[in-house]
Order: C-alpha cells, then structure tokens, then sequence
C-alpha cells in the first residue's frame, strides 16, 4: 500500500509539472505594477488619451495665437472686363459705352482683437490700379498708405472677455482629464490583470484537484480489493476525475481567453511569451475622509467641469440678454490716401481720409420671442446650477463611499488570508485523514470546495484593494501613499 501511495504521489507531481512548467518556460514574468505602466505606454486607450490631449491642447494654443496681432495680406490681381456699360455722363446723360479695363488691388493689415472691449483694431495699408486698354490707354493709381481702423459688431456682449474666462479653464480641465485617463487605464489593467490571475489560479486548483483524485482514484482500486472501500465510493472517485477533466479542459479555455484579452490591451507583440506573477501584498495607509473631500475639490476634474459649465451658461444668458436689447456697430477709420498716374507721384500730397458710422438695430414687434430666449438662458443656467449641485453631493457621497470600503479593506485582507490559510491546511487534513478511512468522501469534497473558494475570495479581496487603491487617486487626483499630487509626462509633447 505504501509503495502504491508513493507512486501515485510521483505520478501527481509529473502531472503538475507537466501543466506548469511549459507555461513558465522562457516567458517573460510580469506583475501588477509592470502591466500599468505597459498600459499606460503602450495600450491603444492611452493613444486616445493622449490625441484627446492633444486636442485640447491645439484648441488652447489657438485661444493663445488669437489674441495676438495677425498680419493678413489681401488682393485681387487682376479683375479684367471688356463690356458695354451703361454710364452717366458729365453732363448728367446715360450712354452706353465700351470699357475695356482692368482693376487690380492689393491689401496689407495688421489686426488685433481687442479683449477689453471686443472689437478690432487694425493698421492697412491698400494700393489700387486701373488699366484702360484701347485707342486712349492709360494707368493710374490710388493709395491709402496708412489706415487706421476699428471696427465692433456689438457692444453689450464681448466674446473675448468670455474666452478669456472658459479656454484657460478648459485647457486646465483637460490637463485633469489626461491623469484621470491615466487611472481609467489602470483600473482597466487591474480587471484584465486579475481575470487572468483568477483564471490561472482556477486551472491549478482544478489540475490539482486532477491529480489529487486520480491519486485517491489508484488507491482507492487498491483498498477497494481489499474490501475495506466500496463501488459506491470507487466510482464517485472515477466520476471525479472525469469531471476534474473536464474542468480543466474549460480552464485551459478560460485562461487563454483572458491572456488574449490582456495582451491586446496592453498592445504586446503576438509572438511574445510572458506569464502574470502574483501582486505585491496589500500594503495599507491612512485615508481621512475630510482630507479626500478637500484634495477632489482641489484637484478633481469634476470641480472644474462645474465651473466650466456654469461659465458657459452664464456666457449664454449674457449673450442672449444682449442680442434682445438694442444693438450698435461701430465702424471707425482714419488715414491718408491719394490717387495720381504713377507711383512716384502717388505719394505727394496725401489727403486725409475719415470714415464713422454707428450702425444700430432692435426689435420692434417680435411677440415675446426675445422675451422667451431670455428666460430659456435663464431657465438653462439654473438647471446646470441644480445639476451641479446634484453632482457635487454624489461627488462627496462617492468618496464617502470608497473611503468607508477602504478602511474596512484591512480587516477583509487578514480574514481572507487566514481563511485561505486555513483552508489550505484542512484541506491537507482531510486529505489524510481520508486516506487513513476515518471521513467519507463527501467530506473531502467539502474540504477541497472550502479551499477553492478560500482561495478565490482571496485574490478577489487583493483584486478590490488594488480597485479601490486607484479608485481614490482617480476621484482625488492625488497619491496618499507617497503624499504627492498625481502627474504623467505626457509623450509626446506638444512640439
């Protein structure tokens, strides 16, 4: 009998490392801590993340080129017509006569928007020509050297003044939103990571549970010869191994399914050979809720996303309340021009050039339709109040929530542990003590189902600590085991 038992045990352990050992062959280990960063490097959400920043940033970086002076060059070269046109004559009568002439024009300015006020001020300078072409040909010339001009389409909203509000904000918003990105990411990893640990460890208790029962299965052959087992017991030990079989077989599916999974999310190459080695222990640390609540105040993107949309509802309600009231456009110019045969002369004698003009319009008779925008922008800007509001307190409950999980997390770690442990060892009690006749196997197979689901919860409670451990970061942008503000260099920087 002991001699079978020694061999059954050699067999189990050729049947393990048979199992193991091609998976751990010439593979690269990798832990937690390393699939983020390959996440956070490499995975197609970071590329997202990163184009998404990236486009922020153009935005911002076009807010900053728009405020500051433009140099625009226009023209027409040439505007040729050969016609018959009817024109008025000195002496007061129509004639129709043929032209056949050509205007070219040619304008250079300098502008800059103004964010005090909310116009454009420009300098210009506009060169003009007329070729007559015929029996009387002719050129001549006409010049404005300087202008100076301003002109305002309203007055009572100023966009710019409100840009100046919202892109700062924006771009900072989007700055939160990229180390935010950054945790997703990880939380994404953690799931993936530890749907393979999960299944990996699932394919061991199974191939262990294998080995166990065809070993139970030989010397139960044996003991049933001599009359001290049943058939009963000999063929639910035989079933056993035909249902640890089959388990294994859905393992061996489940595991590469979820290597799959991985692998594409962290974006490795296809041929690569690597293997997920157990994360660190859980190491724990202190985490006050009042001092969460503070840090996503200050950091969190959702506190800027309050202010930016109440900004933009009350730029809203300023822009609607101005277009339903009286409206002016100012147009000013300033400059000297001149016109004369050839260019040498065009510049002698300039003359002054003024231009004014206040343009104005509002409505008469619109049956409340300026009344109604009004109080719609109004009605808008108190719901993004109520709505922010609303968000703030599932914000503050939120981190009251996970503040609560991680502080009771300790605890739930040391139980899982000790009950893993536990587990373990009685299921190698059992183990004996069924060998010796002194349990049935139903007993056994309680024993080895409490294991299974010891160890399970284990690596479930790891799997929670490490969700919630990104969690907190990803609510308050801030790191509280190394008592730091989050921040990721952003590859590659915007050139």
């Amino acid at each position: 009998m002991k001699t079978m038992i020694s061999i059954c045990r050699k067999m189990s352990l050729l049947l393990i490392a048979s199992v193991y050992v091609p998976l751990a062959f010439a593979q690269r280990p990798i832990n937690l801590q390393e699939a983020v960063l390959l996440a956070q490097r490499q995975s197609l959400s970071y590329k997202i993340a990163l184009n998404s920043h990236q486009s922020s940033q153009w935005n911002y970086r076009s807010y900053q080129i728009s405020r500051k002076p433009a140099l625009y060059l226009e023209g027409t070269v040439p505007n040729y017509s050969r016609s018959i046109n009817k024109i008025t004559l000195s002496n007061g009568e129509d004639s129709f006569v043929s032209q056949n002439q050509a205007y070219s024009s040619v304008y250079l300015s300098l502008q800059q928007n103004i964010t005090a006020t909310g116009g454009i001020l420009s300098l210009g300078y506009r060169l003009n020509r007329i070729d007559v072409f015929g029996t009387n040909s002719s050129v001549s010339y006409s010049s404005v050297p300087v202008s100076l001009a301003y002109t305002q389409s309203t007055i009572g909203y100023n966009e710019y003044r409100w840009l100046k509000k919202t892109e700062p904000l924006r771009f900072e918003l989007a700055d939160r939103k990229f180390v935010a990105d950054m945790e997703d990411i990880g939380l994404s990893t953690i799931d993936k990571f530890f749907t393979v640990l999960l299944a990996q460890t699932q394919k061991e208790l199974t191939a262990n549970n294998l080995s166990s029962s065809d070993t139970l299965l030989q010397i139960a052959k044996e003991r049933f010869k001599l009359g001290t087992v049943g058939q009963s017991e000999l063929l639910q030990l035989r079933l056993n191994v035909l249902e640890a079989q089959k388990a294994l077989t859905q393992d061996s599916v489940d595991l590469f399914l979820a290597r799959q999974e991985l692998a594409r999310y962290l974006n490795l190459d296809p041929e690569a050979r690597w293997m997920i080695t157990l994360p660190e222990e859980a190491s724990f640390f202190v985490v006050a809720y009042p001092e969460a609540l503070e840090r996503a105040k200050t950091n969190s993107q959702e506190v800027l996303k309050f202010r930016l949309n109440r900004l933009e509802a009350e730029q809203h309600v300023a822009e609607v309340t101005a277009a339903n009231k009286i409206q002016f456009r100012v147009s000013a110019n300033f400059g000297l021009s001149n016109t004369a045969p050839n260019l040498p002369k065009l510049f002698d004698k300039m003359e002054n050039q003024q231009n004014l003009s206040i343009g104005f319009s509002m409505p008469i008779l619109d049956w409340g339709n300026a009344s109604t925008k009004r109080r719609r922008a109004e009605a808008d800007l108190s719901m993004v109040e109520h709505q922010i509001e609303q968000e703030q307190v599932a914000l503050e409950q939120e981190i009251a929530l996970q503040v609560s999980r991680w502080s009771l997390l300790p605890q739930q770690m040391s139980v899982a542990r000790e009950s893993r442990e536990i587990s373990e060892e009685n299921y190698a009690l059992e183990q004996q003590r069924f060998l010796r006749g002194t349990i049935t196997l139903n007993d056994l197979n309680i024993a080895r189902g409490n294991r299974e689901r010891a160890v399970t919860a284990y690596y479930e409670a790891l799997k929670i600590y490490w969700q919630l451990y990104f969690t907190l970061r990803k609510l308050t942008l801030y790191d509280f085991e190394k008592k730091g503000e989050l921040k990721y260099v952003i590859r590659p920087p915007l050139q």
